[in-house]
């Protein structure tokens, strides 16, 4: 059996990016409406939602009942490109891919930092096809033809599906740029025509998942995988019905099996891949985006920072989000995957150990404080202090103002250095506003 002439005969291919904006939400729901996207609204009248999934996870990404829950818009733009998979280094031919657009989706959430989702499809249906998508799909730099003119796949997204939002930095700094990667997240699941053996089929997971050349896995390839290094990343598969397997990765998550999906879109058995199962794909995202971006901005504001982080785990830091096993199987590996909770117990340590830096540093500006405070009040009343000052000005025979101009300088060298002690923090941020402006 040739693995890469395999038929697909349904396939989800979904690429996920991050994105912030410096606005509020409304503006930027405003800024997406305005490009023809519409805002998702669910009426859970049947109570579906309200069965299925916990109360917290529910309101975050159906029903949006809190101040926390995302914002879904949509929009089907039904476009098509042409990427370009390869060039041959002798003849310079190109090995092109023409890939439809089809439903975009956008997640809003309320500290800008957001998620979004394109679908893809192609007319071929062999899995090297689908193969070749994935590949070309995930990276920023993958080249696009319109006509003789060629132009990378993230400047495309940034025009066509951001409004102009930028993700990568050129002229200008883009923030998320630091974290995001140059690559965007993969979520697949693939529907072949036949049903095959599980070990052909997890050798496949890997191939797909990592976006390998079809046959590397089990194969002698240059970079096959070693049976223990192919095991490792096979640890975290999810294994339940015995038409399919599952294998969340770093980078991907990929669903491979036979009669997943059926041809009707809105069919439930694809809305539980496309919405149900997906969200918690973004939910876990969502959390390990959030983990880079406060490392990030620890080194700039650690008490903000720490504040912020404990509000976003009471949101956001769900032990369980369903009241069916599969769910929650499927969010608790793809957390495992990610690292996602020895990413957090790590950044917790960080957190203490600032918190207990700032305590200390603030003890003993209190006791500076407390000392100059008690050095004021030892003096019965300010008649001596004025007293003493009049003093020092008849016998150092200055001008009075010239004296008192001193005064107020010397005043001003003792007391900056000493509320820079006692306010680093707020020091530390003024310092840094006058250099970026």
């Amino acid at each position: 059996m040739n693995k890469a002439d395999l038929i697909v005969s349904n396939a989800l291919i979904r690429i996920v990016g991050v994105f912030e904006t410096n606005s509020k939400l409304d503006a930027t729901i405003k800024r997406f409406k305005t490009s023809n996207y519409s805002e998702e609204i669910i009426n859970d009248e049947s109570s579906f939602y309200k069965n299925y999934w916990y109360p917290e996870f529910r309101d975050l990404y159906f029903l949006k009942k809190e101040k926390s829950s995302a914002t879904i818009l949509k929009k089907s733009l039904n476009e098509t490109v042409e990427f370009i998979v390869r060039v041959d280094k002798t003849t310079n031919e190109r090995t092109t891919l023409n890939a439809k657009i089809e439903d975009v989706e956008i997640f809003l959430f309320e500290n800008n930092l957001d998620f979004f989702t394109i679908d893809l499809s192609i007319e071929i249906n062999s899995l090297s096809g689908y193969s070749d998508l994935m590949y070309c799909a995930r990276s920023f730099e993958t080249q696009l033809l319109k006509g003789e003119e060629k132009s990378s796949w993230v400047n495309f997204i940034e025009s066509n599906i951001l409004t102009g939002i930028k993700i990568t930095s050129d002229n200008q700094k883009v923030k998320v740029d630091e974290y995001s990667g140059s690559k965007f997240k993969l979520y697949s699941v693939i529907d072949l025509k036949e049903n095959i053996e599980q070990q052909s089929r997890l050798e496949l997971l890997y191939d797909l998942g990592s976006v390998a050349k079809i046959g590397s896995a089990g194969g002698n390839e240059y970079f096959s995988p070693s049976e223990s290094y192919l095991n490792q990343l096979l640890e975290n598969k999810i294994t339940v019905f015995n038409n399919y397997d599952i294998l969340p990765l770093f980078d991907s998550f990929t669903v491979l099996g036979n009669n997943i999906l059926t041809d009707d879109k809105n069919a439930f058995q694809n809305t539980t891949w496309s919405s149900l199962y997906f969200r918690i794909f973004i939910h876990n995202l969502y959390i390990k985006y959030n983990l880079f971006r406060f490392n990030s901005d620890m080194i700039e504001d650690s008490v903000k920072v720490r504040n912020q982080f404990e509000q976003f785990l009471n949101n956001y830091n769900l032990s369980h989000i369903s009241y069916n096993f599969l769910p929650n199987t499927i969010y608790q590996e793809h957390r495992k995957s990610m690292d996602i909770d020895m990413e957090l117990s790590k950044f917790q340590q960080r957190i203490n150990r600032i918190s207990q830096a700032i305590q200390e540093e603030k003890q003993s500006r209190s006791n500076l404080l407390l000392g100059v405070v008690g050095f004021f009040t030892s003096i019965s009343s300010i008649s001596p202090i004025l007293s003493f000052v009049d003093n020092i000005k008849e016998k150092s025979g200055l001008h009075p103002i010239l004296f008192y101009v001193s005064l107020i300088v010397l005043v001003f060298v003792v007391g900056i250095p000493i509320l820079i002690y006692m306010f680093p923090d707020k020091y530390n941020k003024l310092k840094r506003k006058w250099k970026s402006r």
